[in-house]
């Protein structure tokens, strides 16, 4: 599951009360805080109060929109198991 820049986009510009971004069953939705509880299972990636307190009150490029994007997918992703370590 791969969040994009609107995904970003819509987190800071919706009218959403207290917005969050989350995956929930491999897709990025945005919701409000208050509604977590009845999405079991979903991943928290950011809310719109952390992302400002990161990246202010501007409005982002399309690169920078993309480059948080392309975090966030990163930091959702489960760790990559190391390989066997095999006799040497």
């Amino acid at each position: 599951m791969a969040i994009t820049g609107r995904d970003i986009e819509h987190l800071l510009y919706t009218e959403t009360p207290d917005p969050v971004l989350v995956v929930h069953n491999g897709e990025a939705e945005i919701v409000s805080a208050a509604d977590l509880g009845q999405r079991p299972g979903a991943i928290v990636v950011c809310s719109r109060r952390e992302l400002l307190r990161r990246v202010g009150e501007r409005d982002l490029s399309e690169q920078e929109l993309e480059a948080l994007a392309a975090e966030f997918t990163t930091s959702t992703r489960p760790p990559v198991p190391p390989p066997p370590a095999w006799p040497a």
